[in-house]
């Protein structure tokens, strides 16, 4: 049985995304060093990391 998990989403406005995770949805969250913010909606982990360009591309199994 899975009971948790750890999520990453990739952004190109990476600090959009936490605002509204933290605004918005208000999900609470802990300051991991210089602004990066994990989120903790029990019992997930969410963290935004910034990307460049398009996103990945993705393929179905």
């Amino acid at each position: 049985m899975i009971n948790g998990a750890h999520v990453i989403l990739c952004s190109q406005d990476a600090e959009a995304d936490r605002d509204f995770i933290r605004d918005v949805l208000a999900f609470p969250g802990v300051d991991a060093g210089g602004g990066w913010l994990i989120f903790k909606p029990s019992p997930a982990e969410i963290a935004v990391h910034p990307t460049e360009g398009a996103p990945p591309s993705t393929s179905s199994v």
